[in-house]
């Protein structure tokens, strides 16, 4: 327990299982090497596994997320996405990787914005069907 009353509650986050994702780098190049489908700021690549588990893996490079803040806000962002997608989705036994594209915070000093922000959510509302 903290003292000072600086204690926090974070028990309403549930943190994506290790079997979920998509670590090694042959699976992740083999994913890269399909088709992806390409929104505004995010790509996204998909291929089949033999798992019975979708795979979930994440490249923000700092070239078009400059600040750390940023990179991790977006990663958090597509990982919560991927975990409220609906198990019975396009999304059953499928390796899929995100990957940020196109630079954000052209006109804040390359920090993310609130628009940008809601405009990545709703891009991966959109992808992973998710229904508000």
């Amino acid at each position: 327990m903290l003292l000072g009353g600086n204690h926090r509650d974070y028990s309403f986050m549930q943190k994506l299982p290790k079997s979920h994702i998509l670590q090694d780098s042959e699976d992740i190049s083999r994913t890269l090497k399909n088709k992806s489908t390409s929104l505004k700021h995010l790509s996204f690549y998909k291929n089949t596994n033999v798992l019975e588990v979708s795979r979930l893996g994440l490249a923000v490079p700092k070239k078009n997320a400059k600040r750390s803040v940023d990179r991790n806000r977006i990663k958090r962002l597509i990982r919560e996405a991927f975990r409220q997608a609906p198990k019975e989705s396009h999304l059953a036994s499928v390796d899929l990787v995100v990957k940020l594209h196109a630079p954000i915070g052209k006109k804040t000093r390359k920090r993310l914005r609130e628009s940008e922000r809601c405009l990545i959510r709703q891009q991966l509302r959109d992808h992973f069907q998710i229904k508000v």
